[in-house]
């Protein structure tokens, strides 16, 4: 019998698309967020950095299952590589702590709660371990405390709103077409309707 925590190949199939997709637009968001980053600072381009925490909790909100969130940022990553970064060694190390911290927040809750509040601390356990990263990688310690602490408070928010409420927006839109009826969301979200309408029967 297999465990329900295994992921079955309509899983890894779907969750290497969206990985893929979000690997290409995490290229140019790079390039999006350099420009940014020269007008206003590190403190504007924290609240763009959610947008690369996306491909991990948009893959574990559809599937739910243990793991799901950091194999989908590894392969958002390794497609970025594939498709013209050249830091590949930053890009897989950045990809595997987000993952990681996305990862993280989701299993405190283990994997039974995919609430928004509860996506959204994914999303800012992913970008505080950007953070964290970052500061060490590339020497963020020399700005003063006051920009580091302004810009690790953006980095929260593009978090908890752009990675965790983005995602869900966007992983909802997809199920109501209907192309996630065979999966957990789409399961569950067929549930709920089958509930609010047995109540409105009564």
């Amino acid at each position: 019998m297999k465990s329900p925590t295994k992921l079955n190949l309509r899983e890894i199939v779907v969750m290497a698309s969206i990985s893929v997709v979000f690997g290409v637009l995490y290229l140019g968001w790079i390039f999006l967020g350099q420009i940014v980053q020269g007008i206003t600072g590190p403190v504007g381009h924290g609240l763009m950095t959610g947008f690369w925490i996306m491909a991990s909790i948009v893959c574990a909100y559809i599937i739910r299952k243990p793991g799901v969130a950091l194999i989908a940022e590894m392969i958002a990553a390794g497609t970025e590589i594939l498709v013209g970064s050249v830091s590949a060694g930053s890009v897989l190390i950045l990809g595997f702590t987000q993952g990681l911290g996305a990862e993280l927040a989701l299993a405190l809750f283990l994997y039974r709660s995919y609430r928004l509040p509860v996506l959204m601390l994914s999303g800012m356990f992913g970008t505080l371990a950007n953070f964290i990263t970052i500061y060490f990688m590339y020497g963020y310690s020399q700005y003063s405390s006051v920009i580091t602490g302004a810009m690790l408070g953006a980095m929260l928010l593009s978090g908890a709103f752009l990675a965790g409420w983005g995602s869900k927006a966007i992983a909802d839109s997809l199920s109501r077409t209907g192309v996630l009826d065979n999966f957990t969301l789409g399961k569950v979200r067929r549930q709920q309707r089958m509930e609010k309408n047995a109540l409105s029967q009564d």
